[in-house]
């Protein structure tokens, strides 16, 4: 077993998801992250704050048609995989799926 073991490839661990990057400071981002895979850092700390404060946020969202619309969502509230939020576009609460999510901007005021 110890010929086996030595003559085994040696193996590197999976690097962060954010390797680099600043250490996530709240829970909320942690959770966004693991699940908004395509966001950059700077935009899962935007999207959690507002989330955390209750702040609107405007998102690009890639819709299953393909679409990419922005939207300004407020009431936002973090249920992974989704985020249900009043949808101003829509007038209307919706569920948004976080992996979905492309970019996020603060919202524009209205």
């Amino acid at each position: 077993m110890a010929i086996r073991l030595l003559a085994a490839p040696a193996t590197t661990p999976e690097p962060a998801p954010l390797d680099g990057e600043a250490p996530f400071t709240t829970d909320t981002e942690e959770i966004v992250a693991g699940w908004a895979k395509l966001l950059q850092y700077s935009d899962i700390r935007q999207l959690a704050h507002a989330i955390d404060t209750g702040q609107a946020i405007t998102v690009e969202y890639v819709a299953t048609s393909g679409n990419r619309p922005l939207r300004t969502l407020s009431r936002l509230d973090l249920d992974p995989p989704y985020l249900e939020a009043w949808c101003h576009l829509r007038d209307a609460e919706r569920a948004f799926t976080l992996s979905r999510i492309h970019s996020v901007m603060s919202a524009a005021s209205e």
